[in-house]
């Protein structure tokens, strides 16, 4: 059995919050984090804010790191 949380994901804001949570739930400082996924800290409160711009691949990565697995519920 896993322990998962399914959440909607509407907005850049509501990945950034769940990020943030994740990270601090792990007591990741975000130097530390932002030294993991090898971007600033400036990015990565960037991402915690829910910055649009910032690129597909770098959230993924984050959330990767964080141990966030991203489906995608495609209708048929």
């Amino acid at each position: 059995m896993t322990n998962s949380t399914y959440v909607r994901v509407r907005t850049a804001e509501d990945i950034g919050k769940i990020a943030l949570a994740a990270r601090e739930q792990q007591n990741l400082r975000q130097m530390d984090m932002a030294d993991i996924i090898g971007k600033s800290h400036v990015l990565l409160r960037s991402i915690e804010k829910g910055n649009p711009s910032v690129s597909l691949g770098t959230v993924l990565h984050l959330l990767d790191e964080l141990g966030i697995h991203v489906y995608l519920d495609v209708p048929k």
